[in-house]
């Protein structure tokens, strides 16, 4: 068994329980404005970039906010739920805490901007356990694209072998796979694609609940 050096953490839906506020946001906002959501809405939008999203209502809805305007008010809904509401996946701490405890150089790799990053885990009490944050926002692409993991991984100076990625979204762990990453699977509801198929990615580093995990997916 070996217990990697450095840990990699995505924040939404791998660190904290945050996919429930985005999913109800778009419902969350046409609400604000007196219009009542159609059944389906973020069925509708889940894939989508909040730009494109904020077209898509334009479309659906007739509203009369240019899409930069609602992206903007949209972002405000979700700074609320990150600076009030937002609570840690139960056992988080826990686990982290074991990972430094080993002696696991510990960061981030999020989609999330770092300023809300930063807030979020000051907030929840657990800034002190990562050495950097890296965001999407710092290299204009998203998790279909290895640039955010690179960039993560340049920044401990180290291999991409030397390094576990704990992901929830399946296109996340395939790339973060694809420079050479190891990765940990933690399972989400919002995962859009079946918890075995990803299971099977990861094998059996696989993270259904931190709390009461034995061993670290580090060593399996």
């Amino acid at each position: 068994m070996k217990l990697y050096p450095h840990a990699i953490f995505d924040m939404d839906g791998t660190l904290v329980d945050s996919m429930p506020y985005w999913q109800s946001c778009p419902s969350d906002y046409l609400i604000l404005k007196g219009i009542q959501p159609k059944e389906g809405l973020w069925e509708a939008v889940a894939l989508m970039s909040t730009q494109e999203a904020a077209q898509f209502m334009i479309r659906e809805y007739g509203l009369t906010d240019p899409a930069d305007v609602i992206v903007a008010d949209y972002n405000k809904i979700m700074f609320e739920n990150y600076r009030l509401r937002i609570p840690a996946k139960p056992g988080a701490a826990e686990y982290l805490q074991k990972l430094k405890e080993a002696g696991v150089t510990i960061s981030i790799c999020s989609a999330t901007a770092v300023p809300l990053v930063e807030m979020t885990l000051n907030r929840l009490g657990l800034r002190e356990y990562f050495s950097c944050l890296t965001s999407c926002d710092e290299v204009g692409v998203g998790k279909r694209e290895p640039d955010v993991f690179q960039l993560a991984v340049s920044r401990l100076g180290v291999k991409p072998e030397d390094c576990v990625m704990y992901e929830d979204s399946d296109f996340g762990i395939r790339t973060a796979q694809s420079i050479g990453m190891h990765v940990a699977g933690v399972y989400d509801p919002s995962c859009l694609t079946e918890s075995s198929v990803v299971r099977g990615w990861c094998g059996k580093r696989y993270i259904e609940d931190y709390r009461g995990i034995s061993l670290y997916p580090q060593e399996v």
